[in-house]
């Protein structure tokens, strides 16, 4: 199996990556580095808007939404960080999280340009339901990529 030093693992919302963090694990050398790319959920904040009538963007109700929401999932998000890092320790892997939110295949794209990402690992970063209105991110990502990308199933 062919090791490389740079692996992304974009995730979002709540869904931590374990099944693509074991397969990271195994596939990055020793003093490699794993990008933990959280990406920020924002569906439920759309979903709001259209149930309330809030559609702007200055909407104070919205705002705080958003602001909770991203608090709670990062919170979550470092947490799961905190771990992944003595688990790759153990390997001699440095771990390092990014935090964003937007569309998920454009945000990767971005992480996999701006740190030189030699492989991407995903896993589903959306159900069924939600890709058939909002797009299917992974096949985003493999179409746009200029690197390797792997797909896990969960």
């Amino acid at each position: 199996m062919k090791k490389v030093e740079k692996v992304l693992i974009p995730y979002f919302g709540e869904n931590l990556p374990e099944k693509a963090e074991e397969r990271a694990l195994e596939k990055l050398e020793k003093g490699g580095k794993l990008f933990l790319l959280h990406i920020v959920d924002e569906a439920p904040t759309r979903s709001l808007r259209y149930r309330t009538g809030q559609i702007g963007e200055d909407s104070q109700i919205i705002k705080t939404v958003r602001e909770t929401m991203k608090k709670v999932q990062e919170k979550k998000a470092r947490k799961y960080a905190e771990e992944v890092k003595s688990r790759a320790a153990q390997k001699g892997i440095s771990v390092e999280p990014l935090f964003t939110s937007g569309s998920p295949g454009e945000e990767t794209i971005k992480a996999i340009e701006e740190h030189s990402i030699q492989l991407v690992i995903a896993e589903n970063l959306r159900n069924r339901v939600t890709e058939i209105f909002a797009g299917d991110e992974i096949d985003y990502i493999c179409n746009n990529a200029p690197c390797e990308v792997e797909t896990v199933s969960t």
